[in-house]
């Protein structure tokens, strides 16, 4: 498979440590909020990629992780508002404990995973009964449940020189990297010292880039709610080393594909990458994966302090989970996406369209069309080229081919798409029977006789009839498929 290196900055082929099999970390959710749409794109797109890897015939190992602890509200440490732990912050908007602030929006999170058929880390459903309490199971780690693997990653690092520590933290000193901005290509002078004039900075910290690996219970954070012990003293970790410590235990020093968004390159995953080569002498992490942001029609990205929509409130206005879904995969996971009501619109349109063309093929399934299967990969392997895979679907259901094969193949690359064509088909078919609804059923026969006189007018407006009765009829090889609006 070919997808864009962030760090080659270019389409390179994936070359995995281990033939045959692809080992994956996904940067996921900060669990102290309802995901908004910017958030849930990401999750749709490695979803994708992890969907299309097992397609192509690879095994998967794929860890998410779940910040629960630790991620501040901008990149820097210290200051007013800036550098507050969101838990933290959150619990006390709320009036409860930070961890039961993360098992609430962990929940919410499976929730709109499950709606969205998105599948676990470990390549399974996500049962409907599933909560915080046994994510671990599924491949999702909480950033809460490693502190310990934290801190002997940080010792790591110390022992190895790439520590300094002062009254209030222990740093990465990013000057022993190099190559520290190879993503950005910035350099380390052209760092601020803050975010804005008023925002304050440990004055023993040496260089503006340095980042915190672990905070102590001092000061700013003398009331922290989430604290544990460590050799530097009772603290609580840096956002970034979470990361690190989770991916490395799961994984090993040496896996395949991080992925994330374009957001997190300036500054995570360039401190990621930096820890790394401290903590284990060598970069760990083979290729850098990373998404577009979602945008509104200013360009700007589309975030919770923009006020983005969650998944329920759209599906308040009347929206499948899986519009969302069919826009989000149609656009490749490196381009923006400019959201409106517009493009949800479109997208909940083209798999209408999708569905009933699906339905007019039947219940029988028949064999693969292998020129087909075969093209549909190609597109999988070329960047996950999503775009071109649902056009070469177009062409595939246009085709002289039988309808059974056609089905067979649709529900065969759905495999990829996850927009549970099997199931839309099985419950539309069942929805009605006859006999259910006498004044129903005489249209059914009147267009029944229509279409065999190819009086294509009157089956037309017998169509209408029956939609204003309720109901949607489809024509299939099999006959009408009948089923409720």
């Amino acid at each position: 498979m070919k997808l864009y290196s962030t760090l080659d900055k270019k389409i390179v082929e994936i070359q995995p440590n281990k033939e045959g099999e692809i080992s994956m970390y996904n940067c996921g959710p900060t669990v102290y909020y309802r995901m908004h749409l910017g958030n849930i794109r990401a999750y749709v797109n490695w979803d994708i990629l992890h969907r299309a890897l097992l397609y192509l015939g690879y095994q998967v190992k794929r860890v998410m992780n779940i910040t629960d602890v630790g991620h501040m509200t901008s990149t820097d440490d210290f200051g007013d508002d800036f550098g507050t732990d969101k838990m933290d912050k959150q619990a006390e908007k709320e009036g409860i404990q930070p961890i039961d602030i993360a098992n609430k929006y962990i929940d919410t999170v499976l929730d709109d995973f499950r709606a969205l058929n998105i599948i676990a880390p470990n390549g399974k459903e996500i049962p409907n009964d599933l909560t915080h309490e046994k994510v671990s199971e599924f491949g999702w780690t909480r950033a809460t449940e490693y502190i310990n693997q934290m801190i002997e990653v940080v010792k790591r690092m110390e022992e190895r020189g790439f520590t300094y520590e002062t009254k209030q933290a222990i740093y990465f000193d990013v000057t022993k990297i190099p190559d520290y901005n190879i993503f950005t290509g910035q350099k380390l002078d052209e760092k601020k010292v803050g975010a804005r004039e008023d925002v304050g900075v440990d004055p023993d910290k040496r260089n503006p880039a340095d980042f915190v690996l672990w905070m102590k219970k001092v000061g700013k954070y003398e009331n922290h709610l989430m604290n544990w012990p460590s050799p530097w003293g009772e603290g609580f970790p840096g956002w970034h080393i979470e990361c690190s410590a989770m991916g490395t235990s799961i994984l090993g020093e040496r896996f395949d594909i991080h992925t994330g968004g374009v957001d997190h390159i300036p500054v995570h995953h360039s401190n990621e990458r930096a820890q790394n080569i401290g903590a284990f002498g060598h970069p760990v992490v083979k290729y850098w994966i990373h998404n577009e942001w979602l945008v509104n029609k200013e360009d700007e990205k589309i975030s919770k302090s923009k006020g983005a929509d969650s998944l329920p409130e759209i599906v308040k206005l009347g929206y499948d989970p899986l519009d969302i879904r069919y826009l989000f995969l149609s656009v490749n996971y490196r381009t923006k996406i400019s959201f409106s009501m517009e493009a949800l619109d479109g997208a909940k349109n083209s798999r209408k369209a999708l569905l009933n063309k699906v339905r007019e093929l039947g219940q029988e399934k028949g064999k693969l069309l292998e020129k087909y299967v075969e093209a549909f990969k190609d597109e999988l392997d070329n960047n996950l080229n999503m775009s071109g895979a649902l056009a070469l679907i177009n062409e595939m259901l246009k085709s002289e081919n039988s309808s059974e094969d056609k089905l067979a193949t649709i529900l065969d690359f759905d495999r990829v798409l996850g927009l549970n064509l099997n199931q839309a088909i099985s419950e539309d078919s069942q929805e009605y029977k006859e006999g259910q609804n006498e004044e129903l059923d005489s249209l059914l026969r009147q267009r029944i006789e229509a279409k065999s006189s190819k009086d294509y007018l009157k089956a037309d407006a017998l169509r209408k009839e029956i939609e204003e009765l309720g109901f949607k009829v489809i024509d299939t090889s099999q006959g009408q498929i009948v089923s409720k609006n």
